[in-house]
């Protein structure tokens, strides 16, 4: 066995640090956290656990131990010297998904964005010429428009599913535009249990901005701008936590900064 199960109170913290920047790293940026999370001792795959661990998983296949030995001279002769087992609170990955994105949305948001590793910042009408620059692999996605004034249009080019009309009146897309902010929908693909992809999601989200009767009524606002297709999109891959996570702390912080979600974003 090359790891150990037993850790002290110091390396157990140093080890859950890392497991939350695991969570939500890139899949490149992952490989590098794992090999620092196995030097200090903790291999998973032989406690019974693969590559998608928390740090709950964690919690539950290690003993954690203070960091102070009981000296050996306060104990009788032939007692054993023997660590003392210290209760620790260990959180999960909420605050460092808030550190990561607390900076996002400033001046440079898509230097901040590629900064933590999102990828693509490819214009949809480039997407819809090959979906395979998409990956097949859950995450979270952001469009981003540079107009500061908008020109929009009364009638869109997204799709009427089921009757539904997907257009309002260009007043509501004024209230709804956000200025000073690129960011105008951020969405994700795919949950804990869920089969989508960045690939089947953005896909849906693309033939029905063609106007195709397909079911993605959210962020269909975008698809009222004049050239829409120009804008632009970028995603994050998520393979071990759920996107759901990373896409409602995304649009806490968004509305932190800006009082109100994003231009796209109807809900969450």
């Amino acid at each position: 066995m090359k790891g150990k199960s037993i850790f002290t109170k110091e390396e157990a913290e140093q080890i859950v640090l890392l497991i939350e920047q695991k969570l939500i790293a890139d899949s490149k940026r992952q490989k590098g956290i794992r090999q620092k999370i196995r030097n200090l001792g903790f291999h998973a795959q032989e406690l019974g656990v693969g590559n998608g661990y928390t740090v709950a998983d964690f919690k539950r296949v290690v003993t954690i131990i203070g960091s102070e030995t009981i000296k050996s001279d306060i104990l009788p002769k032939k007692q054993s010297v023997v660590k003392a087992s210290v209760p620790i609170k260990l959180t999960l990955s909420e605050s460092t998904i808030q550190k990561q994105f607390s900076t996002v949305f400033s001046k440079d948001s898509i230097a901040e964005l590629k900064n933590i590793g999102f990828k693509g910042f490819i214009s949809v009408e480039k997407i819809i010429e090959s979906y395979d620059v998409l990956p097949k692999q859950k995450g979270v996605y952001i469009l981003i428009h540079s107009a500061e004034n908008p020109n929009f249009q009364a009638i869109g080019t997204g799709g009427d599913f089921k009757q539904r009309e997907p257009n309002v009146s260009i007043d509501e897309l004024k209230k709804n535009w956000v200025k000073d902010s690129p960011i105008i929908y951020i969405g994700k693909a795919g949950s804990e249990n869920g089969s989508a992809t960045l690939h089947s999601r953005l896909k849906q989200y693309f033939n029905f901005g063609q106007g195709k009767a397909v079911g993605h009524w959210g962020g269909r606002y975008i698809w009222q701008l004049e050239q829409s297709y120009n804008t632009i999109v970028c995603w994050l891959e998520t393979p071990d936590i759920d996107p759901r996570i990373v896409e409602a702390e995304m649009i806490k912080q968004f509305v932190k900064k800006y009082s109100k979600r994003p231009f796209a974003n109807l809900v969450g």
